[in-house]
This record gives structure tokens, C-alpha cells and sequence, in this order.
């Protein structure tokens, strides 16, 4: 039987296919609220890429929402690399 966190991530996996628009929220340094648009790269139960405008601090938490659902899931980056004028996430 799956905890209720590995339930909402089969779930968000359904329901956001890799090349899907979203909404990254976190909050900045000096406690102000960023959000940018993101893509989803790939997605899968335990890990999230992503490709973003900018960077965004390794360790942050960060929302991730499309329209108006929230996405449960993955949302700590553990990993960022620059590609051309953006950024790679992975969310674990």
C-alpha cells in the first residue's frame, strides 16, 4: 500500500506529461515570492526535470502549479545546470 506523498506523485505524474507548461513559486533570499514559468522535461515518481529563466538557489523549495491545480510532488531542487540562456532543475 503507498503512503499518501508516493500517491499524490503517481497522481501528478499522470496528470503532467513531460513538455508541460508550468508555474515554479519559491521564496528569494529576502523573503520575497518568485514565480516563473517553467517546462517539465521528464517527469517520474521520484524526480522532476525542468527547464527554467532563471536560477533558482540548489536546496530551495519550491510550487509548482498548472492553470489552477497545484502540483504535489518532488519540489526541493537538488540539482541546477545552466543551458544557454536557461536553466535545468531536477526536483527530488
Amino acid at each position: 500500500m503507498m503512503n499518501p506523498v508516493e500517491q499524490g506523485l503517481v497522481r501528478w505524474h499522470r496528470h503532467v506529461p513531460s513538455d508541460k507548461a508550468v508555474r515554479v513559486a519559491w521564496v528569494d533570499e529576502r523573503g520575497q515570492l518568485r514565480c516563473v514559468p517553467g517546462r517539465c522535461i521528464d517527469v517520474s515518481e521520484r524526480r522532476i526535470h525542468m527547464e527554467v529563466p532563471e536560477q533558482i538557489p540548489l536546496r530551495t523549495r519550491v510550487a509548482l502549479s498548472t492553470g489552477r491545480k497545484s502540483i504535489p510532488g518532488p519540489n526541493l531542487v537538488k540539482y541546477l545546470t545552466r543551458c544557454d540562456t536557461k536553466f535545468i532543475l531536477v526536483l527530488e
